[in-house]
C-alpha cells in the first residue's frame, strides 16, 4: 500500500499571498487536490503545514495533519515530517497543494505502475514536462530523511537507475506558480460556464 503526503507549508513568494487558500469555484485551491487523494486507496494520507486553516480543512476531511515547526528549513523539512509520521509503506506518493485539476485516474495510472514493481519511482509526465505527484519507493526512505535545505527529491531521481515515466493528462500536471497561473485557471472556469 502506498501513503499520500501533502506539502502544504509553502510561503508562495512567488504569489504573495498563500496561494493554497485562494479561491477557484468557492473552494480553497488545497481543497481540490485533498479531495481528489479522498476519493483514491491510500494507506495514510497525511499533509504537512504551517497553516492553521489548512489543519482544519485537513482535519475535516478526515487527513492526518502534521504541524510544520520549520518552514523557514525549506521543502525538505515537509518531506522529512511526511515521511517521519506516516505508517511504514511499500511507497510514499507526494503531493503539492497547488494542483486543482488533478485528476483521479491519472493518480489510480501512477500507482498501478508503481504496483507492478515496487521497487520504481514513478513520475508523470506529459509531453516534454514532467511534475507531482511522484512516488518514491520504501528503499529511498533514508535518502528523503538525509535531503537538506529546499531541495526535494530531484537529486534522488537524478541518482536512481529505476525511474518509469507515466503519461497524464494536461491538467493533472497545472500548477499555480503565480498570479498569471492562477489568471489562467479562472479563465478556464470561464470556459467551463458556457
Amino acid at each position: 500500500m502506498i501513503s499520500a503526503i501533502i506539502m502544504a507549508s509553502g510561503f508562495s513568494r512567488r504569489m504573495g499571498e498563500n496561494k493554497l487558500l485562494m479561491k477557484y469555484n468557492n473552494k480553497f485551491l488545497i481543497e481540490y487536490t485533498l479531495d481528489v487523494i479522498s476519493k483514491c486507496n491510500f494507506k495514510d494520507k497525511l499533509i504537512v503545514t504551517q497553516y492553521e486553516k489548512i489543519k482544519e480543512i485537513g482535519e475535516n476531511l478526515d487527513f492526518k495533519v502534521v504541524k510544520n515547526k520549520y518552514p523557514n528549513r525549506g521543502i525538505s523539512e515537509s518531506i522529512k515530517l511526511g515521511i517521519k509520521n506516516c505508517e511504514e509503506s511499500e511507497g510514499y506518493m507526494f503531493f503539492v497543494g497547488d494542483q486543482p485539476l488533478l485528476d483521479k485516474k491519472d493518480i489510480e495510472k501512477l500507482i498501478n505502475v508503481f504496483n507492478e514493481d515496487t521497487s520504481f519511482i514513478v513520475i508523470p509526465k506529459y509531453k516534454n514536462r514532467f511534475g507531482n505527484p511522484v512516488i518514491y519507493p520504501k528503499k529511498y526512505k533514508e535518502d528523503i530523511l538525509n535531503l537538506e535545505g529546499d531541495k526535494g527529491g530531484k537529486s534522488i531521481i537524478k541518482s536512481s537507475d529505476k525511474i518509469k515515466y507515466v503519461d497524464v493528462c494536461e491538467n493533472t500536471l497545472f500548477d499555480i506558480d503565480n498570479i498569471d497561473d492562477f489568471n489562467n485557471l479562472l479563465k478556464r472556469e470561464t470556459v467551463y460556464e458556457k
